[in-house]
């Protein structure tokens, strides 16, 4: 079977994850693995392409339940934990991994929310605390149009919420992502828009003012505060073309393509660190990678290829990136462009710089918000008529 067709089979599969009410027992998940293996051994590509997408579903409804065990069996009673800090404001708000839970490892380390100080130590991220927590699951309304809360916790792999009873410090030294980015905060002290720098450069979001928010959401601009697939991408093209500048005043035996390309998944991945490798940077290195062994495998993909290929990558490594809105529109958007590229493409020639720059992004931007409609609409019931001015 060709990577596309399993790529196809893997996204087909964890589709179901979106509107499942229940997940699937055990003994539905043992049918369905002694199914597909059957399956496998007969012959044909739709046969086989049948056993694929079963197998994967199972892949995805266990991580499902993965995901769902905190909120089973760590919620309604006060529980004693081990934390490390990922993420925090510095006063009552924190995010973090529990790795320990009386005593006994956790894995993988469950992602929780929690509400409390820290004293006397202050906070920052790559603490290590024992923390007594009362601990609840992430839940959200169910409003049309108003934002679910719960669904971007399993996305984010953050099931848990809770209250800090109490804490005392276990190893209190700070990670060297956050001394950086103490550092860069001293840096850009006299800057009046300080936290918006560090929310577009580092995804740094808790700090930002009330008012900027709002501004953000109402011009719909706020998702440029979260390190996703444009950011890393455009961190990683740098670097190529920074390298393959270099490579100008090389000698000839050192020239080639590849070097730059690795370089750029590279720095990819130290930039998606540097940022706090959330989940959906973490997804975009996925994709990264994908692209990247497509492009050394020497054969020649087609767009249509490559994105599927991609999409299937992240889904089968992070089945509850099925859950995530913000894949969904990258996804589309991506699938959009080269449908608006290929079917209605700028001419070429007709106008010069800087006219034909200015009407280049103009169709570009035209495209994308066209073809992102229909989403939107299923999505958020509704569009923003001040975006594209934003």
């Amino acid at each position: 079977m060709r990577l596309p067709w399993l790529a196809g089979c893997a996204i087909i599969a964890m589709l179901p994850l979106l509107w499942l009410p229940v997940l699937p027992g055990p003994y539905s998940l043992a049918g369905a693995s002694a199914l597909a293996l059957a399956l496998i051994r007969l012959h044909g590509r739709a046969v086989a392409g049948v056993a694929m997408t079963l197998l994967l579903v199972v892949w995805g409804v266990l991580s499902a339940h993965q995901a769902l065990w905190p909120t089973r069996h760590l919620t309604g009673a006060i529980r004693q934990a081990e934390v490390i800090l990922s993420e925090t404001d510095g006063q009552t708000l924190h995010r973090g991994q529990m790795v320990r839970l009386r005593g006994r490892y956790l894995f993988p380390p469950v992602g929780v929310t929690l509400y409390g100080e820290l004293a006397p130590a202050p906070a920052c991220a790559g603490q290590h605390w024992l923390m007594t927590l009362r601990l609840r699951p992430v839940h959200g309304q169910l409003n049309d149009g108003g934002f679910d809360s719960q669904r971007y916790a399993l996305a984010q792999h953050r099931p848990l919420s809770g209250g800090i009873v109490a804490a005392s410090a276990l190893d209190a030294r700070c990670s060297l992502r956050a001394r950086y980015l103490t550092s860069l905060t001293r840096r850009l002290q006299t800057y009046p828009w300080r936290a918006v720098m560090l929310g577009l450069g580092m995804g740094e979001r808790l700090s930002l003012p009330t008012e900027i928010k709002v501004l953000m959401q109402n011009t719909g601009t706020s998702h440029l505060m979260a390190i996703s697939g444009l950011h890393i991408a455009l961190a990683a093209s740098l670097i190529m073309l920074l390298l393959r500048g270099v490579q100008y005043i090389l000698p000839g035996r050192w020239i080639g393509w590849r070097l730059p390309l690795l370089a750029g998944l590279a720095g990819a991945v130290g930039y998606a660190w540097l940022t706090g490798m959330q989940p959906p940077a973490l997804r975009t290195c996925v994709g990264l990678g994908m692209c990247c062994a497509l492009r050394l495998s020497g054969q020649r993909w087609t767009a249509w290829q490559v994105w599927l290929c991609c999409l299937g990558a992240i889904l089968v490594a992070d089945p509850l990136a099925v859950l995530s809105q913000s894949l969904w529109l990258s996804a589309f958007a991506v699938a959009g462009l080269i449908f608006w590229f290929q079917w209605l493409p700028l001419p070429a020639g007709r106008w010069r710089w800087p006219w034909k720059t200015i009407i280049a992004l103009v169709h570009l931007q035209a495209g994308v918000t066209l073809l992102l409609l229909p989403l939107q609409l299923l999505l958020f019931h509704g569009v923003s008529l001040t975006s594209d001015g934003g």
